[in-house]
C-alpha cells in the first residue's frame, strides 16, 4: 500500500457520498468527523501533530457541547471522565470571597457544566471519529472548478468537494483563503501558565477564581486533579519561565486554598504558557474551502465556553454537509454561515467581556471591580451565553 497521504485519504473516503477533507483533529473536527460519520459520510481528516501530543489543558463543557455528546451516545462516557460543576467562586486579591454563584438554575434549565481535561474529551471524540492521518500538512489550497484541491507536504495532491479547516487559532487554512483585513484580532495584554496540582483538598465541584491587579489564579477540578491557569500580564510573561513565576506568586498568596493548590503542583507536568487573546473571521468561506472553531472565531478561556461553541457549530455544519449535494456545497455552507456566526460571536463578546472584569493592572481598578462583583449576578456574568442556549 503506498504511504502518500493522498492514497491513504482515498482509502478513508472509500464509497464516499461527498469528498469531505477535515484539517485539524482538534474539538472541532473530531466532533464534525464523528458526526458525519454517524450520518454515514465518509470524511477524510488529517492532524498536524503526532497522535499523543500531551493532555493540554482543563476545559469546562457547557450544555451546547454536552448535547452533541448526548447525540453522539457518548454522555455516559463524559460523565466518567468529568465532574459535575455546581458553583463558581470569585476571590477578591486578600483571598477573601467576594460571591459563590450556584449553578443549579443553569443545570436545570440547560443542562449540565463539566469540568474535564482537554485529552479525555478528545480521546472520546477522535474514538468515536474515523481514522486520522498524523504527522499531515497540507501545503496548499485552492479552489478550482466545483471542488477545492488540497497540495500535501509530501508532494501529492487530491481535490474534494469541500475543504473544513478546523485547525485552531493559528489556522494555517484561514491565513490561505483570508486577508489579514478579514481577521480582526482581539488581545487582552494578559497571558498565564496552565499547571496541575495533586492537592486534594478542594471542592471538587466548585471553579474558583482570585483576580488582583496585574496577576490571577483560577482553580478547575477534573477527576483526580485541579487544573490552574497563573495569569498574568503578557509582556512580563511571554520570556519567563513557568516555574519562576508560579514561586513568585506561591509568595504572594494568603494561607487557603489557592496557595494550598499551588503548593501541590505538580513539577513533573511542564507548564504550557497561553497568550489571552483571540480572533474572528469577518467571513468563514472561500469557495468550497469553510472555517470551523477556533479558525473562524477563537475564544478566550474567560467563559469557558469555546470547546462547547466549536462543538455546536461542528452540529449544524454536519447538519448542512449531510443534506447536501456536491453542485450545491456553497448553498450549504452559506447556510452554515448564517445559522452559526451571530450565535459564536454572541458566546465570543461574552468571553471578552468576563476578561475586561478580570485582566484589570492597577489597584484602584482591581477595588472597584472587587466591589461591582459583591452584587454581579449569575445572569449578568453568562447573559450572552444564556442568549445562545436559549436560541434568542
Amino acid at each position: 500500500m503506498s504511504n502518500l497521504v493522498a492514497d491513504q485519504l482515498e482509502a478513508q473516503m472509500s464509497g464516499c457520498r461527498l469528498r469531505i477533507l477535515i484539517v485539524g483533529a482538534g474539538i472541532a473536527g473530531a466532533t464534525l468527523n464523528a458526526l458525519l460519520r454517524q450520518r454515514g459520510e465518509r470524511p477524510a481528516m488529517i492532524e498536524r501533530n503526532p497522535a499523543h501530543s500531551g493532555s493540554g489543558y482543563m476545559l469546562g463543557l457547557m450544555p451546547l457541547g454536552g448535547r452533541v455528546l448526548n447525540g453522539l451516545g457518548l454522555s455516559e462516557a463524559l460523565a466518567r471522565d468529568s465532574l459535575d460543576m455546581r458553583y463558581y467562586e470569585i476571590f477578591d486579591r486578600h483571598g477573601q470571597s467576594i460571591n459563590r454563584y450556584d449553578l443549579s438554575e443553569l443545570f436545570e434549565r440547560f443542562g449540565a457544566l463539566r469540568g474535564v481535561e482537554r485529552g479525555k474529551l478528545l480521546s472520546l471524540l477522535r474514538n468515536a471519529s474515523g481514522p486520522i492521518c498524523y504527522d499531515t500538512k497540507v501545503k496548499s489550497f485552492e479552489n478550482v472548478t466545483n471542488g477545492a484541491l488540497a497540495q500535501f507536504e509530501d508532494g501529492s495532491q487530491l481535490e474534494f468537494d469541500v475543504i473544513v479547516g478546523a485547525d485552531g487559532i493559528h489556522s494555517a487554512t484561514r491565513h490561505q483563503i483570508l486577508s489579514a483585513n478579514d481577521v480582526e484580532d482581539f488581545d487582552t495584554g494578559w497571558g498565564g501558565f496552565v499547571m496541575w496540582s495533586n492537592w486534594d483538598g478542594f471542592a471538587d465541584d466548585t471553579y474558583a477564581e482570585l483576580w488582583s491587579s496585574g496577576w490571577g489564579l483560577g482553580l478547575y477540578p477534573v477527576p483526580g486533579r485541579i487544573g490552574m491557569f497563573v495569569a498574568g500580564r503578557h509582556d512580563e510573561l511571554h520570556q519567563v519561565n513557568g516555574e519562576d513565576y508560579a514561586k513568585k506568586i506561591e509568595a504572594q498568596l494568603p494561607d487557603g486554598p489557592f496557595r494550598k493548590a499551588l503548593q501541590a503542583r505538580d513539577h513533573a507536568d511542564r507548564p504550557t504558557y497561553w497568550k489571552m487573546a483571540d480572533c474572528r473571521s469577518k467571513t468563514w468561506s472561500n469557495g468550497r474551502i469553510v472555517l470551523l472553531g477556533d479558525a473562524a472565531a477563537a475564544f478566550l478561556p474567560t467563559a469557558g465556553v469555546g470547546a462547547s461553541a466549536a462543538m455546536d457549530s461542528a452540529a449544524a455544519l454536519a447538519d448542512e454537509l449531510s443534506r447536501a449535494d456536491a453542485k450545491h456545497m456553497h448553498y450549504a455552507l452559506e447556510l452554515f454561515e448564517k445559522r452559526q456566526k451571530h450565535r459564536v460571536e454572541t458566546a465570543e463578546k461574552n468571553s471578552r467581556d468576563l476578561s475586561k472584569l478580570m485582566f484589570i493592572n492597577s489597584a484602584p481598578g482591581a477595588w472597584a471591580r472587587d466591589k461591582l462583583m459583591e452584587f454581579y449576578t449569575l445572569k449578568h456574568l453568562i447573559d450572552d451565553i444564556s442568549k445562545v442556549m436559549s436560541g434568542d
